[in-house]
């Protein structure tokens, strides 16, 4: 029953994501419901008719004017639940039901390495679920998938994987096949952003992949074996790491680097703001691959700055711009800002702010992280929460950072 398969999936797209009861009845237009079932043939038509007679769960409804042609096609309330029956579905509530309980199991297990961070997303997978409403890219509406995203974040965040993991020895170590989390990274990294608060590449964990991008605005010149291509866009760019892997070094005429943890919105301002073309400027929060090929092949003399988010993990990611780069790196407009209303720090982020205090090479940042291990609160964190971009180069704010 083509007509009946048509009716099930319109019905479906109007009642799925309802968790409560529907008050009506759904109806639709006989005729048209034939059309859409792809049913023309008078023969096939009359034969579809029959198969609705019969049925005597649903309702047909004829033209009030010509009572021996149907006019409308119902399915009655008390013959919802048949109809999930008869097609293997579950109303709008019990799908939810089902999609609460995994993530109630989840937060159930003890997290070994990010306790407070998981339990978080666990709680506002909950609180958004009960509404309903979807947390990309978890859906209330497929439990079993956000039970595998879940099962992945947890076994892929319980380890520490050491830096250069390729992504298939990671896929295989995790027990899937090697290119499962290649296949799954766009859903993986977004839901890594849901579990740390912040964009989260693969890479951030120490799991190297093969697609690495960086995102730039700037001047720059790469220099090939046998030729050099010039690049001098006026806002955002990206270049894969497979191509800065062929360059053999990079030249530019910014008097400075830039690094800006936020791509989506500071990192945008700050390239439109740059009428100069003074400051090469690249999206990064824990330096990628592509960062990374990008500063070994750069001069060292070029001064680095990097500016970025003042919780523990934006300082973490400073810590490690410094590892990576080569060169000295300036912190750039991070300065601890006090919010009593802020998050409390989590036993994670004490744990990082301990650790980049006994760090020797972030010993310039001790006045702003004790202030922040002090408060137990992470503070004014956002790069957005800074006054607007005001002027048209460096250094951008109207007041200049400390570290000038």
């Amino acid at each position: 029953m083509r007509w009946l398969q048509t009716l099930h999936e319109q019905w479906m797209a109007a009642r799925k994501r309802r968790v409560t009861l529907a008050a009506r009845a759904f109806r639709r237009d006989w005729e048209g419901l034939l059309d859409e079932a792809g049913i023309t043939s008078a023969e096939d038509r009359q034969t579809a008719l029959r198969e609705a007679q019969n049925l005597s769960q649903l309702r047909l409804i004829a033209f009030k004017s010509k009572p021996r042609y149907i006019d409308k096609i119902e399915i009655p309330l008390e013959a919802e639940a048949w109809l999930h029956g008869r097609f293997g579905s579950s109303p709008g509530g019990e799908v939810q039901q089902r999609a609460l309980a995994v993530v109630d199991r989840w937060a159930a297990e003890p997290h070994p390495l990010l306790s407070d961070l998981w339990l978080g997303l666990c709680g506002r997978l909950k609180a958004e679920f009960s509404i309903p409403r979807v947390v990309e890219p978890f859906r209330w509406l497929e439990a079993e998938r956000v039970d595998e995203l879940l099962r992945l974040m947890f076994h892929l965040t319980s380890r520490e994987w050491p830096e250069g993991t390729l992504v298939r020895d990671a896929s295989t170590r995790l027990g899937h096949g090697s290119k499962y989390l290649e296949e799954e990274q766009s859903f993986i990294e977004r839901a890594l952003a849901q579990l740390f608060g912040r964009e989260m590449p693969l890479e951030a964990l120490g799991i190297q992949t093969s697609n690495s991008v960086l995102h730039y605005c700037g001047p720059m010149v790469l220099h090939y074996e046998d030729h050099t291509k010039v690049l001098d866009l006026r806002y955002e760019a990206a270049l894969s790491a497979v191509e800065l892997e062929k360059v053999v070094h990079i030249t530019t005429t910014a008097e400075r680097l830039l690094t800006v943890e936020n791509r989506k919105t500071t990192f945008l301002q700050l390239a439109r703001a740059d009428e100069a073309r003074s400051t090469l400027m690249v999206a990064s929060s824990f330096p990628t691959q592509a960062v990374r090929l990008l500063l070994q092949k750069l001069p060292r003399e070029i001064p680095h700055y990097h500016f970025g988010d003042t919780d523990p993990s934006g300082w973490d990611i400073l810590r490690r711009m410094r590892e990576v780069s080569g060169r000295e790196v300036q912190p750039f407009q991070m300065r601890w800002r006090s919010d009593e209303n802020s998050w409390f720090l989590t036993s994670r982020d004490r744990q990082v702010i301990e650790r980049l205090m006994h760090d020797p090479q972030m010993a310039d940042c001790q006045a702003d992280l004790q202030p922040m291990l002090d408060s137990k609160r992470r503070g004014d964190f956002e790069q957005e929460s800074l006054p607007p971009v005001l002027l048209r180069a460096w250094p951008f704010f109207t007041s200049a950072p400390p570290s000038l």
